[in-house]
């Protein structure tokens, strides 16, 4: 797992909430850190600081569970674009 990616989506998701308790096991949807607006401020987070758009179908309680789960959509994401371009 990339750490970095973690990393910074930790350090994001804790100035956007405001929560200095969020790690990257952080359930984020059972926790209610993950509202409808930091939802949004998150994926505006993704495809600024990785270049990367998530489609409408990963957006799943699944995929968005923790910043570890998060962080290893993005890099699977960007593995396929790099064995695609």
């Amino acid at each position: 797992m990339n750490i970095s990616i973690q990393g910074r989506l930790v350090e994001f998701l804790q100035s956007v909430t405001g929560q200095q308790n969020i790690d990257a096991t952080t359930d984020m949807i059972d926790s209610g850190l993950l509202d409808s607006l930091t939802m949004m401020d998150l994926l505006v987070f993704v495809e600024s600081e990785f270049h990367l758009r998530l489609d409408f179908q990963d957006i799943t309680p699944e995929l968005f569970k923790s910043p570890s789960t998060i962080a290893e959509l993005i890099i699977n994401r960007l593995h396929s674009l790099n064995r695609a371009g």
